[in-house]
């Protein structure tokens, strides 16, 4: 189609959309394909806690069926599904002391794919000692299971991430399924656009009128290449609210508080969310996630921790189970958006705009890193701080600044500079960062807004 657009396109556009295909680099994450082997190279939450009881449960996880089992002496194991004898699934295997024995004839896998017992053979078999079951490492972490999927000799460090050892802040672990592929779910934290509209003006705010107001965002590649730092900054009255997020590679992300109200100064509070979205295969999804819960977060007393759980957390839109088709038509969240563009979306039918900027470089770094897998090397790993964690830098700045003629400007000033401070003191231990970054916006202030100094 060229030349100017006309209405009632309808019979054109259809014959584009039959001729458009799926990005499979990009959303294809089986054993074999590039964005399979790339996925494969990273730690992902599989399971809640919860979940994994005195019952071995079937799950699937990048495009492979698996089983994950908590044996008696407590160690979590996932395995492949099937049997290696005949092929029973192990979901119906029975949790042993050590391991999982098979139901059909008994065969014993310990977490880590060994054979310790095949009963029925001679005692002379040499099957135990020459074949290995399919297994992954596993291990628990503060409520939720953790898997990494890839060859085992390119194993990485298991990241703990800095908003994970904070004091006086709860985590509460939540899993909410989704029938699409990854990618479209991986792609809503760059895009602060969405929760003008989608949360705030299209149909009622979701969390805050403030959300409504119309940002200044600017979208900044880590220096490392580990991922994406946005700065999203909005006038409300007379406050300016600078609100810090990013997107790690491959899967995870952090929004701040999402009660968040630009009512009174605040100097980089930290996250509402942790959490991954994780592929289960080509087209489902599964976000696996911790709230957080501190005196520092949600000063209007909205959150609720009996609301987050198994496909469940405590605002509106996040889960197909929670409403009614009528509701979710009235009043639409994430979910409806995310799950209404398809199984698989064709990226050749979106027409993108400027505010799309991060979702076009997250694709781009994705594919990078694919590529990057691809050639044999292995995508890079993100530096600790000074605390021996991973350094995150989503947060809430929020100070009050009269408006001025050129408001847009001075907001586009001042988002800058706050992301600088956040970015640079990346590196220091957690309470050196905090009160780094406090002081240094305060000095911003006093040299860039009159009567601050």
């Amino acid at each position: 189609m060229s030349g100017a657009a006309t209405t009632f396109s309808g019979y054109e556009r259809a014959l584009v959309a039959a001729d458009a295909a799926v990005d499979a680099e990009l959303t294809q994450v089986g054993p074999g394909t590039p964005g399979g082997e790339y996925l494969r190279r990273f730690w992902h939450p599989v399971a809640l806690s919860t979940e994994v009881k005195d019952l071995a449960r079937a799950i699937r996880i990048l495009g492979e069926d698996l089983v994950v089992f908590r044996d008696r002496s407590g160690r979590v194991g996932l395995l492949h599904r099937n049997c290696s004898h005949r092929r029973a699934s192990l979901e119906f295997g029975i949790v042993a002391e050590r391991g999982i024995r098979c139901c059909y004839h008994g065969w014993l896998y310990d977490v880590d794919g060994r054979i310790l017992e095949t009963p029925g053979e001679p005692a002379t078999s040499t099957i135990k000692d020459n074949l290995r079951h399919g297994a992954y490492p596993a291990r628990e972490y503060k409520g939720l299971v953790f898997a990494y999927l890839g060859p085992a000799a390119a194993i990485p460090p298991f990241p703990i991430y800095d908003t994970l050892d904070q004091p006086d802040d709860e985590l509460v672990p939540y899993a909410i399924d989704y029938p699409c592929n990854w990618l479209q779910v991986n792609e809503n934290p760059m895009d602060p656009f969405h929760s003008v509209f989608l949360h705030t003006r299209v149909t009622r705010a979701h969390f805050s009128p403030a959300w409504g107001a119309l940002p200044i965002v600017a979208w900044h590649r880590m220096a490392d290449d580990t991922g994406i730092v946005l700065t999203n900054t909005r006038r409300w009255n007379d406050y300016v609210w600078i609100r810090t997020a990013e997107w790690l590679a491959p899967n995870f992300a952090q929004p701040p508080d999402i009660y968040q109200d630009p009512d009174r100064e605040k100097f980089f509070v930290r996250v509402a969310i942790t959490k991954w979205h994780v592929p289960v295969d080509d087209t489902h999804c599964r976000i696996l996630a911790w709230r957080h819960f501190s005196p520092s977060l949600d000063a209007g007393g909205r959150g609720n921790k009996g609301g987050v759980g198994l496909d469940k957390v405590d605002f509106i839109g996040q889960s197909g189970t929670e409403r009614s088709y009528d509701e979710a038509q009235r009043l639409p969240g994430d979910y409806e958006a995310q799950v209404s563009q398809g199984p698989i979306t064709v990226h050749a039918l979106e027409q993108f705009g400027e505010t799309d900027r991060g979702i076009a470089l997250l694709r781009r770094m994705i594919r990078e890193g694919i590529r990057v897998v691809k050639s044999g090397a292995t995508p890079p790993r993100p530096a600790l701080n000074a605390d021996g964690l991973v350094p995150t830098n989503a947060g809430d700045v929020i100070f009050r600044v009269p408006r001025s003629n050129d408001d847009d400007a001075l907001r586009r000033r001042l988002g800058d500079a706050v992301g600088r401070i956040v970015v640079e003191s990346m590196a220091l231990a957690r309470a050196e960062r905090q009160a780094t970054v406090e002081h240094r916006v305060k000095e911003l202030l006093a040299a860039t807004v009159p009567g601050r100094g």
